[in-house]
């Protein structure tokens, strides 16, 4: 099961990499097919086939023969990588007796948090890759994210026993914590001019609120501000940036999504238990 999840995140990462470029540029994501970015030639079928094709042409396209970008490969294992994580949050591993949130089998309940959970993985890769790219957190991939994120929240609500007034209701937790995420990033552009994060930084916030609620938005922040000062200041070290330089904010966001996402219970677990955060 789990080496199906990583072939089809191999599929549909292919699919992410295809989006990311074309959204730059505003070229259709549907119907056109896959082609050169240099030579513009269709791409045919077996030169298309995720990571393999990619190491048997040696980077290269088999028409113009100029490298076609190591980021396409780095995007399809990225996504495989993570439907396998899924896969295993679900199914377990049984060789190392790691059980699975549906181990005894898939019920609608379980369906809809998986797919929902593979929709997620899907919009953080690309707007992981997106903002690395081109400094641009897209509004045609966050404004849908935001809408299902709170269709799935409003379907956690109706299965929680909790009530709206509660702060612990799913939904609540997530519209405070996605507004408070929101109000702390304007904040930041209102104080620093724009000079520090962008307009997309808290439409991005605002999802990452939404998805984990509180107080895992805590973590989030907490693990977005961790990688991002460990990376610049790696950069700066390296003399690959300077304390002036632009860096994406997205990436480092998306990587802590990611982190609380997986494994968002333990650390809350390891809070609660040390440092008396959350409830």
């Amino acid at each position: 099961m789990i080496i199906i999840f990583f072939v089809a995140g191999l599929i549909i990462g292919s699919f992410l990499g295809a989006v990311n470029y074309r959204l730059k540029i505003d070229e259709d994501i549907v119907w056109k097919r896959s082609h050169c970015p240099h030579c513009k030639k269709t791409i045919r079928w077996y030169d298309n086939i995720p990571l393999l094709s990619f190491i048997l042409l040696f980077g290269r396209c088999r028409n113009c023969r100029k490298y076609i970008s190591w980021e396409y490969p780095l995007i399809e294992l990225m996504t495989g990588v993570l439907f396998a994580a899924v896969a295993i949050r679900f199914f377990g591993i049984q060789w190392f007796g790691i059980s699975g949130i549906a181990s005894g089998g898939l019920g609608a309940d379980a369906i809809i948090k998986m797919s929902f959970l593979l929709f997620t993985v899907c919009y953080l890769v690309l707007i992981f890759w997106h903002d690395y790219d081109y400094m641009l957190i897209p509004d045609a991939v966050v404004y849908p994210a935001i809408l299902i994120t709170f269709f799935y929240k409003v379907y956690e609500y109706v299965q929680s026993p909790l009530t709206i007034t509660s702060l612990r209701s799913p939904l609540t937790s997530a519209f405070f914590a996605a507004l408070g995420t929101a109000v702390f990033f304007f904040f930041l552009i209102w104080i620093s001019k724009g000079k520090w994060i962008g307009g997309g930084d808290v439409k991005l916030g605002f999802l990452a609120g939404l998805m984990v609620g509180y107080p895992k938005i805590l973590f989030v922040m907490f693990f977005t501000y961790f990688i991002g000062a460990v990376v610049s200041l790696t950069f700066i070290i390296l003399k690959k940036k300077t304390w002036k330089s632009q860096i994406p904010f997205g990436p480092f966001m998306v990587t802590a999504l990611l982190i609380v996402m997986f494994f968002g219970n333990h650390i809350q677990m390891w809070a609660n238990r040390y440092l008396d955060i959350g409830y």
